[in-house]
């Protein structure tokens, strides 16, 4: 087995697996209280298990002698009802070490039957899973058909011991990065009402929006692209440019055409690669919250709250804190990794998508993304090009050091245009600078305002650790500038 980081605690990271396991088995096809005993003797003994040696076999017909064995496979059984949805939340297909007592396909590789048996009841007289996610019913308390009660974790512990490590997050496969454990930023307003009004100024709220949610969206000549209004499906960006997603040869691709917010108009660059410009492959796993290569669908447009805290569906379910993840408890690695998983270059590890599919706050984002390349501006001074997480970090560092840039472009996509007027020829705009890029409109401040100094009235929130709060669109302002 391999070891995961030391901050995530074992028991922990054991009920949330469970958490999501029972949540998706709960809401599949077919019903927990299905008769699964019948149907499996419908099926066959064989279908799953080895006939035993001849010297074995009972001699009376009516008690037949089955090999506790499971085939390589057997798990199929299980997924013919439940999906391959089911089968994706916890690894399957995966080696285990010998001796852990529970039924493995071929003696050795994990499966759905290795925790669930159609042959258990499904119906127990006191709780088989955690509190959290117990669901009592009239005829008692369901059990999932687990082999073994799990209220406090028993049969994860029996893989994942207290001495030992839970599986590596690496070892899951690309696909069970599913939107099903997501709630959505709407889910969060009810609590956090505050913050929520705060995130939903930021450009992270507004990096994709459906075209008629963009201001004056009706002045854009979009026509002008070779596509109806009509056609175009998302609008991404809104402080400096639009760039705009439309279904074409059967994809999302990415338009050629840039359109400058500020001046109302198109620039000159023309994007000729944009036909293989697959916006669902190199875009939307930064561009939106919760997305899934499972089926390349996602759960809410643009950076929501979920996509720094990671799947909330069981903190909303419960109010529990342990189901969801406040950066301010990771460490300092961590929780850049969570804005280096969007704001530096890579491909993931199958090659197949321009962003770490699979990834979630406070994993280590070195098993999901490699491939790291240049970014506009930069040179062999400050990117090394050498695969490693260091020289991703110099990646996000210069990038963070271009946020008040005045002229130039930080990205190549994009193409993020700067042409501001700075005090002074300066390279970089001041804070209330890069206010008024936006706020051009000051005529409802009152005379005894202080004028362009927007951070006199408008200070950035702190948060707990005294620094800048991402939740607030102004977060990267110094206070005492």
């Amino acid at each position: 087995m391999k070891s995961i980081p030391k901050h995530i605690n074992i028991k922990e990271e054991v009920l949330l697996i469970l958490a999501f396991c029972l949540f998706a088995l709960n809401n599949c096809s077919a019903d927990v209280f299905v008769d699964h005993q019948k149907l499996a003797q419908e099926t066959g003994c064989f279908k799953c298990h080895y006939m035993p040696p001849q010297s074995q076999q009972s001699k009376i017909a009516s008690e037949p002698v089955v090999d506790p064995r499971l085939k390589e496979g057997a798990g199929k059984w299980c997924v013919s009802c439940h999906a391959m949805d089911a089968a994706t939340l916890h690894p399957t297909g995966i080696t285990v070490d010998s001796g852990v007592g529970l039924p493995l396909e071929e003696g050795r590789q994990m499966s759905c039957l290795t925790c669930h048996s159609p042959h258990n009841s499904s119906i127990a007289t006191s709780p088989w899973v955690p509190p959290v996610i117990e669901q009592k019913v009239e005829q008692g308390y369901k059990t999932y058909l687990l082999n073994a009660p799990n209220d406090q974790g028993q049969l994860c512990l029996k893989c994942h011991p207290e001495d030992n490590s839970l599986l590596s997050r690496s070892m899951h496969r690309s696909t069970a990065f599913s939107h099903r454990d997501y709630a959505g930023s709407e889910s969060c307003k009810k609590c956090h009402g505050d913050i929520y009004q705060q995130w939903k100024l930021t450009p992270h709220a507004r990096m994709t929006r459906r075209l008629e949610q963009i201001d004056n969206y009706e002045q854009i000549p979009v026509e002008e692209l070779g596509f109806s209004r009509e056609k175009v499906v998302w609008a991404l960006g809104s402080h400096y440019v639009n760039r705009f997603v439309v279904k074409a040869s059967g994809t999302l691709v990415v338009l050629p055409k840039i359109w400058d917010i500020r001046n109302k108009e198109w620039l000159e660059v023309y994007d000729y690669g944009w036909k293989n410009r697959y916006w669902l492959k190199q875009c939307a796993g930064c561009h939106t919250t919760g997305f899934s290569s499972e089926d390349d669908r996602f759960i809410e447009a643009g950076v929501g709250c979920e996509s720094c805290h990671g799947p909330g569906i069981n903190h909303i379910r419960t109010g529990s804190k342990d189901y969801i993840i406040a950066p301010k408890r990771l460490t300092e690695k961590r929780r850049q990794m969570i804005c280096e998983s969007c704001h530096t270059s890579g491909l993931d590890n199958t090659g197949e998508y321009h962003f770490p599919a699979g990834y979630k706050p406070g994993e280590d984002l070195t098993q999901y993304f490699s491939g790291l390349t240049p970014k506009p501006g930069q040179s062999p001074q400050n990117f090394h090009g050498d695969e490693t997480y260091e020289d991703r970090r110099r990646q996000w560092n210069f990038l963070k050091s271009r946020f008040l840039l005045a002229k130039g472009l930080t990205c190549d996509y994009c193409q993020n245009f700067r042409n501001v007027e700075t005090k002074n020829n300066s390279d970089y705009l001041s804070p209330a600078e890069y206010c008024l890029t936006c706020h051009t409109d000051k005529t409802d401040h009152p005379e005894q305002s202080p004028g362009n100094n927007c951070t006199v009235c408008h200070q950035p929130s702190l948060n707990a650790s005294g620094t800048m709060s991402i939740h607030d669109h102004k977060f990267y302002f110094k206070r005492n500038q």
